[in-house]
């Protein structure tokens, strides 16, 4: 589904990351953690096809428009209702599709709401439901949970994982949370500017009881530790 090869990118003379490769199959949920200022968010805009690359490859299965990104703000558009946030640029043949998405992160009751009548966590609900209105093989997301409360984050968390689960949608997260990134990636990747620095595979991703499970708190404990050695 996605191949990254020695991918750069570079604000000027100045590398946001460097050396970065990583090949994903269709299906694969990835979590990546990494440092402030290590090149996360840039990695993702370069994916999405918004940052151009300064060297190296990025591959997607399908092309850009297989590919969707939901940013770490909900950017919804304040003048338009809630539906039209989802269905834009898109036909009314979309109609029904955006609808039964906005009932599935429970805010089919809003669709003629605007966004300011709604929570940060219902306005988040809405851009996701936006990021899947054109199903993506690919699905990015840059910190979307991390401005949000406790119990909406998990809640987010659980409709997201089920979602991509059922539709073998391919997950890249971005975080900073170690507990988010167990919970979210059945591969975790400790990113550096250098590129990737350690990568492991999480046995416990598919636990319903992941986020109490004394076994996963484990794997935490050695992300933590690679990620006091990142640089």
């Amino acid at each position: 589904m996605l191949a990254i090869n020695d991918a750069q990118v570079c604000y000027g003379a100045h590398p946001a990351f460097s050396n970065f490769s990583l090949a994903a199959k269709c299906g694969e949920m990835i979590s990546i953690v990494g440092k402030s200022g290590c090149g996360k968010t840039s990695l993702l805009y370069a994916i999405a096809g918004l940052l151009p690359l300064s060297q190296g490859s990025i591959t997607i299965e399908g092309g850009n428009t297989n590919c969707s990104l939901m940013f770490q703000q909900d950017r919804l558009l304040p003048w338009k209702k809630i539906l039209e946030n989802v269905m834009l640029g898109l036909g009314p043949e979309s109609r029904a599709y955006a609808q039964a998405l906005l009932a599935l992160v429970g805010l089919g009751h809003r669709e003629d709401s605007y966004p300011s009548e709604l929570s940060g966590g219902e306005r988040q609900r809405v851009a996701l439901a936006r990021s899947l209105v054109r199903k993506p093989g690919l699905l990015l997301l840059d910190e979307p949970f991390a401005s949000l409360d406790e119990q909406t984050r998990e809640r987010l968390q659980d409709e997201i994982k089920a979602y991509v689960r059922k539709h073998g949608i391919t997950l890249l997260l971005v975080t900073h949370s170690i507990k988010e990134a167990v919970f979210m990636g059945e591969r975790i990747i400790v990113m550096t500017n250098q590129g990737l620095s350690y990568e492991t595979k999480n046995p416990y991703h598919s636990f319903e009881d992941l986020r109490s499970n004394s076994d996963a708190f484990s794997l935490e404990r050695v992300l933590r530790t690679q990620l006091g050695g990142a640089q």
